[in-house]
C-alpha cells in the first residue's frame, strides 16, 4: 500500500519471507541429489584366516649334570687329568656350534696344555671308558683333535671361538638330537714357574642357528660335496 503527501510511506521488506524461501529450495535440491548414504553397488569377499606363526628355537645341553669336568688339587709337573662330556642339540634350528672358554686365576693356565678331541661313546660324564676320536683330522693336529696348547691359547669368545666341524674345510650345522662326545685332557708343564699358581676355567659350547648352504648340506652326511 502507498500514501502520498506527509504520511507517504514506503513499500513493505518482507525479507523473512526471502529467507524462509531460499533454505526451502535448499532443502528441495538437496532431496533431488544423489546420497552417499543409500549408494549400493555388488560386493563380495573371500577370507583367508587363522595364519600363525612360531619361532625356531636353539639350544644345547650337555650330561654334566652341573659338576665339574677337570679338577687338579696339588698337582706336579707332568700331572694329567682327563675327562669326557656329551653334548647335545635340543634345537629345531640347524646350528652352528663353537667352543670357547673364559680363564680367572694367577696364571697357571700358561703352563698347563689343553687338548679337547671330538669322538663318540664314553661311558658317561667324567668318564672316557669307551670312548672313540673321530677319524676326520680336522685342524692336522691328529685324528678328531680340535685343540692342542696352552690354556691359555684356548679363545675367550664366540667370535674367535674354534668351530666345531664334520670335515676339515667346511663346519657342519648341528641339527635336532645330534650328539658329540669331547674328551678334555689337562697336563702342567715340566717348570717352576708354575709353583704356587692357581686357574679357574669355564668351557662354553655355543650354538647359533645357521643358514650357510654349505652348513646345512654338510649336516646331512652327504657320500659327496
Amino acid at each position: 500500500m502507498f500514501y502520498k503527501g506527509k504520511h507517504e510511506r514506503r513499500p513493505l521488506r518482507r525479507r523473512g519471507s526471502r529467507v524462509m524461501l531460499g533454505i526451502a529450495f535448499v532443502s528441495v535440491l538437496a532431496a533431488l541429489l544423489p546420497s552417499a548414504s543409500t549408494f549400493s553397488a555388488f560386493s563380495f569377499t573371500t577370507p583367508n584366516s587363522g595364519n600363525t606363526g612360531t619361532a625356531g628355537t636353539v639350544a644345547l645341553t650337555d650330561n654334566d649334570s652341573g659338576t665339574a669336568m677337570l679338577t687338579m688339587s696339588n698337582a706336579k709337573p707332568g700331572d694329567t687329568d682327563t675327562s669326557c662330556i656329551q653334548v647335545t642339540s635340543t634345537g629345531t634350528l640347524p646350528s652352528l656350534v663353537k667352543l670357547y672358554g673364559t680363564t680367572t686365576g694367577t696364571g697357571l693356565d700358561a703352563y698347563l696344555t689343553l687338548t679337547i678331541t671330538r669322538g663318540t661313546g664314553a661311558a658317561g660324564f667324567d668318564d672316557c671308558t669307551g670312548f672313540t676320536p673321530d677319524t676326520a683330522n680336522y685342524a692336522g693336529l691328529g685324528a678328531g683333535v680340535l685343540h692342542n696348547g696352552t690354556l691359555t691359547s684356548y679363545p675367550d669368545s664366540y667370535a674367535a671361538g674354534t668351530t666345531d666341524p664334520r670335515t676339515a674345510t667346511i663346519p657342519e650345522a648341528w641339527t635336532t638330537g645330534e650328539t658329540h662326545t669331547y674328551k678334555l685332557q689337562l697336563t702342567v708343564a715340566d717348570t717352576n714357574a708354575a709353583q704356587t699358581l692357581n686357574v679357574t676355567q669355564a668351557f662354553t659350547w655355543e650354538a647359533r642357528n645357521t643358514t650357510l648352504y654349505s652348513q646345512v648340506v654338510m649336516s646331512d652326511q652327504p657320500a659327496s660335496y
